[in-house]
């Protein structure tokens, strides 16, 4: 919508500047006149507001090649973005499921999934454990920090509008719609 704000004022630009039509007559007129069509060029290389539109639709532009590119890791390192707090919710049977992440950039992350039923809770877990991405899933194992010998793997999918989706797992059904949904980023 931005590129489409700019080119319309640069367009209007042109025409305040430029208001005569463009015809084969005032075409050879202007090859007469080459000495006005030189200050045009250099008025128009030196006026500072032609200059912004035009290396904003020239930066727009350059941004649309690289998000239209098959190469996405141009764009955005996504090691990096997992970093951060994740959290989500849904509803399912009669049952409230909220979930909250934290990943760390040493690998480790720090999890808290609590069940709700009628507004009670039936179930409050935080797991602890360590992280990897690699090509756009998130492998996640873990133990309760209440009962270390309940372990947990987990993995996520790094979906096309950045959110954590679950894919498979050890957790209970309860868990197979969550979404994970990027909140903040690490801070000590």
């Amino acid at each position: 919508m931005i590129n489409y704000f700019y080119l319309f004022c640069y367009c209007c630009l042109n025409f305040l500047l430029f208001p005569a039509d463009i015809t084969s007559e005032s075409i050879d007129k202007n090859r007469e006149q080459g000495i006005g069509n030189t200050k045009q060029i250099e008025y128009l290389s030196s006026n500072p507001t032609i200059r912004f539109a035009d290396s904003l639709l020239g930066s727009q532009q350059a941004v649309k090649n690289n998000i239209d590119s098959d190469d996405s890791s141009n764009i955005i390192d996504h090691g990096n973005f997992i970093i951060g707090l994740w959290r989500g919710f849904h509803e399912s049977e009669e049952l409230t499921v909220y979930y909250g992440y934290q990943f760390r950039p040493d690998g480790s992350f720090l999890a808290r999934h609590r069940i709700y039923q009628d507004k009670k809770s039936i179930e409050d877990i935080t797991w602890q454990g360590e992280w990897q991405f690699i090509d756009n899933t998130l492998k996640l194992k873990g133990f309760d920090l209440k009962d270390k010998n309940q372990l947990a793997t987990l993995e996520f999918k790094l979906t096309d509008t950045f959110k954590l989706a679950y894919e498979t797992g050890s957790l209970s059904a309860s868990y197979q719609q969550m979404i994970l949904n990027k909140i903040g980023f690490f801070s000590n």
